[in-house]
């Protein structure tokens, strides 16, 4: 709370009083003072501010509620906002990357899976295969030989290379 008082003439303030969660600083009493009051950084007793236009914050912000976007509101990232990350009003959530840099997807293993989490798309292993995979079945995966490939094979030429250096077109 921040309490205010005047003279016996109201001409001024005589003291502001901080409450829990406020810092006052500047003079305190006094005709024309300067003060200002603050939101302690470390403030539990706060919790709601109302309709924010923007809000600028230094150092980390920790959600452990998450953080909720409506459709198409996006996360941007980067000094020109050069990644965004967005859920469209037609069903469609993107990463876009608009920059002049690239995107990367940085693990030891990558998987791709679909919306229900219960079916593999393909897989990425650093120093190993990429599966890739229809229907949850493994259809193509790279070896240290060359690649695998389960079921029929459509291709509108081929050319082969013997070990002799021989070369074989089918057609």
């Amino acid at each position: 709370s921040v309490a205010l008082g005047t003279d016996t003439t109201g001409d001024y303030v005589s003291t502001i009083t901080a409450g829990t969660g406020l810092t006052s600083t500047g003079a305190t009493s006094g005709e024309g003072i300067a003060h200002s009051l603050s939101v302690d950084a470390a403030q539990t007793q706060i919790t709601s501010v109302g309709t924010l236009s923007a809000l600028t914050v230094t150092g980390e912000i920790t959600a452990n509620g998450g953080i909720a976007l409506g459709d198409s509101d996006e996360a941007t990232f980067g000094d020109s906002d050069e990644l965004k990350i967005y859920h469209s009003s037609t069903g469609t959530s993107v990463i876009q990357e608009t920059g002049s840099g690239n995107l990367l997807l940085l693990a030891d293993e990558l998987n791709i899976l679909n919306a229900a989490n219960n079916e593999t798309k393909a897989i990425f292993t650093t120093d190993g295969s990429v599966e890739l995979y229809h229907n949850g079945s493994k259809k193509i995966e790279t070896t240290s030989s060359g690649v695998d490939v389960t079921g029929t094979l459509t291709s509108d030429g081929l050319t082969v290379t013997k070990a002799s250096g021989d070369i074989a077109t089918l057609e």
